[in-house]
């Protein structure tokens, strides 16, 4: 690293770690694609389970080449008996991500591979993870509210599953549909911190399991993964339009962020809010909770013209989420469903590399200390 201040590397803002095929973030004209594929028009007009081949393979598949890959991650999705036991024991409070890297942790034992795995070791691997997460989930929500837990059907779409297996009630076409939207747009987004974090334990030659546990852990993180569910409590606590004002300048005088606003890379709009709005507000008509999108579109309104700052791709699924039947604190859980091709896809691109990913720190504390014995100290 070159001479610097400790300012000048705070948050690694805007430092090129590495190079990558997956994705693409252009935060001048506030763009994201896919192995060359803009997101937003993946989100209109494909699936999770395209994209997510789309994330592993770097193409578009065939027609053949994606029903070969929905049957396989069709066949994944069943939990065994040993995980149902493991997830049983575990008491209704637990945060539903610390019992998914447990789950996961369990899968990773009775599938464990070679360190470092071939291509086809870690592909395995990687679809086991697809295939799973949601199952995972599901069921463990299922389990904490005492209710029966819903297994997957084939016949459904990943995104209808998903919400079947939640709610236990079959997901209307659109609602289907908007979920699938919302998997697909954030399924990746260059290296955010729990997708760097899975790039560094690639880099190990760790295995699949092993690189997404690492991502994992990232994205329980509050300052990572609990976007979504601050906009809710935030909207919940706002209420009614009409509060809108009063409460952002209350935030304001307080020196307090507003949840879901500002993006650290984008230097304009979220190239995925558009969409999301589009499908917050059908949602939310569709469900009865027209007022919940009401508060939101307002608090877009008043934040943009007293503040400045950009709505980015968690505040509008949100609203979206609890429109759709998904609680609260289950959404950085339905986060990772989401992220885990994205994961996947940069594990996968980082193996071929083969090197080690070693940066370096900007030392700011004392130099040249000299030492001395226990005695003389006070």
């Amino acid at each position: 690293m070159s001479a610097g201040t400790a300012s000048d590397v705070r948050g690694l803002d805007n430092v090129i770690a590495l190079a990558s095929s997956v994705c693409r973030l252009s935060a001048e004209d506030g763009r994201l694609a896919y192995h060359g594929y803009d997101v937003r028009e993946l989100g209109e007009r494909s699936t999770a389970e395209e994209t997510s081949y789309l994330l592993l393979h770097g193409e578009l598949p065939t027609g053949t080449e994606l029903r070969l890959f929905t049957a396989e991650l069709r066949d994944r999705q069943k939990l065994p008996p040993t995980l149902l036991k493991v997830l049983k024991g575990f008491p209704p409070t637990a945060d539903p991500m610390t019992v998914l890297r447990a789950a996961l942790a369990v899968l990773a034992a009775e599938h464990a591979v070679p360190v470092p795995p071939a291509t086809e070791q870690a592909m395995q691997q990687g679809l086991l993870l697809l295939g799973m997460t949601p199952t995972i989930v599901a069921v463990w929500h299922r389990m904490r509210s005492g209710q029966r837990p819903v297994g997957p059907r084939k016949g459904r779409s990943a995104a209808a599953n998903f919400l079947a297996m939640v709610t236990g009630v079959e997901p209307v076409a659109e609602a289907a549909r908007a979920f699938d939207t919302a998997l697909i747009v954030r399924a990746d987004n260059e290296l955010n911190p729990s997708t760097f974090a899975a790039r560094v334990t690639a880099a190990t030659g760790a295995d699949v399991f092993g690189c997404v546990l690492a991502g994992l852990s990232a994205l329980a993180g509050p300052r990572h993964g609990w976007h979504t569910r601050n906009v809710m409590a935030a909207l919940d606590e706002i209420g009614v339009p009409e509060q809108v004002e009063d409460w952002v300048r209350q935030r304001v005088a307080l020196q307090k962020p507003v949840a879901g606003f500002g993006h650290v890379v984008y230097q304009g709009a979220d190239p995925r809010t558009e969409l999301l709005r589009q499908l917050a507000e059908q949602q939310c008509q569709r469900a009865g909770m027209w007022p919940l999108f009401r508060v939101a579109r307002e608090l877009e309104t008043v934040v943009g013209r007293e503040l400045g700052q950009h709505p980015i791709v968690d505040f509008y699924l949100a609203p979206l989420y609890r429109s759709l039947g998904l609680p609260t604190d289950l959404f950085t859980a339905v986060f990772a469903v989401s992220r885990v091709p994205g994961w996947v896809a940069h594990v996968m691109e980082q193996y071929r590399d083969e090197k080690l990913l070693r940066p370096r720190a900007l030392y700011v504390g004392p130099a040249d200390r000299a030492y001395r014995p226990l005695r003389g100290r006070r």
